[in-house]
């Protein structure tokens, strides 16, 4: 393994000048200043793929093509250095849990879609320094070479010499709501009988909007636009067969490192910021004092613990922070930490499988509430609250939720947004919280009627 330092510091000049690039994709850490978010990401040049249809055989598939392949790292550099980068939608969750089946068709795009890549630029933030890394693969069942590495690094640097040209100004999109008006108050309400008859004790549900298609270029423009106007931590935008993706994460699914120490940070809880301070104090001393935000955050906090046991030993898990209050943008949230260790033998392709889909994006108990969800929502999710990230050489991995995320596909661009229904949920309130989320990404100057 190769590293070569650029010269520059530029996460944003260096996706301009390699958005055009196969394999494209941008794990960027959009808002550096929130813990656990020191790197950002570029990969391109993927040089092998996997995508899977959801099916029986496909998780058996997919860890055998992450688990071959481990290289030497560059010690004290950066946590990923190539590997498997890309993304699940949440169609793909019937392949974790056999138990679990949609009746809405899914996207004809791939359920789930990797690429190897050995060849990724680093930008660590903590230190204001990029670094190129390359193995210098031919094909994912070649050796390492160091001669290939360097003429992969050249490459690239050249490519990042070269002129650049901006990508065209984002157009006005109009947005329109999927559903009839009040069926997403309908829905809340449904949710809240099947908690009084005892079926679940939460369920996670969703509003969808649509607009037309739009091109790769006009889609990396309106990502743009919308890390500036809403920064977050666990932002990206990667380009696959048959849909680009542009996410404004603030979550965070799951993570590891190489020796296998696990991290997983549920969010729970959502109140808009002020511009007033006095006002922004109230708003944040009434989301800590929320008995149904708190309550619903401690049920996903429980929820991940019982999934995280599964690959990690017993006496590892634990919860280090509970309901704690973070800032963001334009919303405050409440956030928990829940760690483990995995168990001998146990992969991050195990540790993903585990816990996929997240329980803050599901509900509890998991099964139950997804099966709610799919009944209640208007169309399968495709890649909401499906995850997006990368596994490396060493078994360190590193998935976000995409929850404010745009997916654009051949016939149309597809945002959804949704809240966690407990039986203290008033069906205005939680219409109310799930315009606020969309209209971070849609944009507040132009409001949206929310199905």
């Amino acid at each position: 393994m190769l590293a070569v330092a650029l010269s520059s510091f530029d996460p944003v000049a260096v996706a301009m000048a390699l958005r055009g690039e196969d394999g494209f994709i941008w794990f960027d850490s959009a808002a550096p200043e929130h813990p656990g978010t020191r790197y950002s990401y570029i990969c391109v040049w993927p040089v092998d793929r996997l995508r899977l249809e959801t099916s029986a055989e496909a998780v058996e598939k997919l860890r055998a093509w992450i688990g071959a392949r481990p290289l030497a790292r560059v010690e004290g550099g950066a946590p990923f250095q190539g590997g498997a980068a890309g993304y699940l939608s949440y169609d793909f969750a019937p392949a974790f849990i056999d138990r679990f089946q949609s009746h809405h068709s899914a996207s004809p795009s791939p359920a789930l879609e990797f690429g190897l890549y050995d060849t990724v630029i680093a930008f660590d933030h903590g230190a204001g320094m990029a670094h190129i890394y390359s193995a210098g693969l031919q094909a994912a069942d070649t050796a390492p070479d160091a001669k290939r590495a360097k003429e992969k690094i050249r490459r690239l640097k050249e490519r990042l010499a070269a002129p650049v040209s901006p990508p065209p100004q984002p157009e006005a999109l109009n947005w329109t709501p999927h559903s009839a008006p009040g069926s997403y108050q309908a829905g809340v309400a449904r949710v809240r009988e099947y908690i009084r008859e005892g079926d679940i004790y939460q369920a996670n549900i969703s509003g969808l909007w649509t607009t037309g298609p739009l091109c790769r270029e006009a889609a990396f423009a309106h990502y743009l636009q919308g890390r500036a106007r809403s920064p977050a931590p666990f932002s990206a935008f990667g380009v696959f067969e048959g849909r680009s993706i542009a996410s404004f994460s603030p979550e965070r699914l799951i993570s590891a490192d190489g020796e296998g120490r696990v991290k997983a940070e549920p969010i729970k809880g959502t109140i808009r910021r002020s511009e007033d301070v006095t006002e922004d104090a109230a708003a944040r001393a009434a989301l800590l004092a929320s008995e149904k935000d708190r309550a619903e955050n401690v049920m996903i906090v429980d929820l991940l613990r019982n999934d995280i046991s599964r690959v990690c030993t017993s006496a590892s898990v634990s919860v280090s922070s509970l309901c704690r209050l973070e800032t963001f943008a334009n919303l405050h949230h409440l956030v928990s930490t829940v760690e483990g260790k995995l168990a001998p033998g146990q992969t991050a392709a195990d540790l993903l499988a585990a816990v996929f889909p997240g329980g803050s994006i599901t509900g509890a108990p998991k099964l139950r509430a997804m099966e709610i969800i799919d009944e209640l929502e208007p169309a399968a999710r495709g890649i909401f609250c499906g995850s997006l990230g990368w596994m490396g050489h060493d078994g360190a991995m590193d998935f976000s939720i995409l929850i404010r995320t745009l997916e654009v596909l051949p016939g149309e661009a597809r945002l959804w947004a949704g809240a966690g229904i407990t039986l203290l949920s008033d069906p205005e309130a939680e219409h109310a919280e799930i315009r606020l989320k969309a209209e971070r990404i849609i944009g507040a100057a132009k409001p949206v009627e929310v199905s």
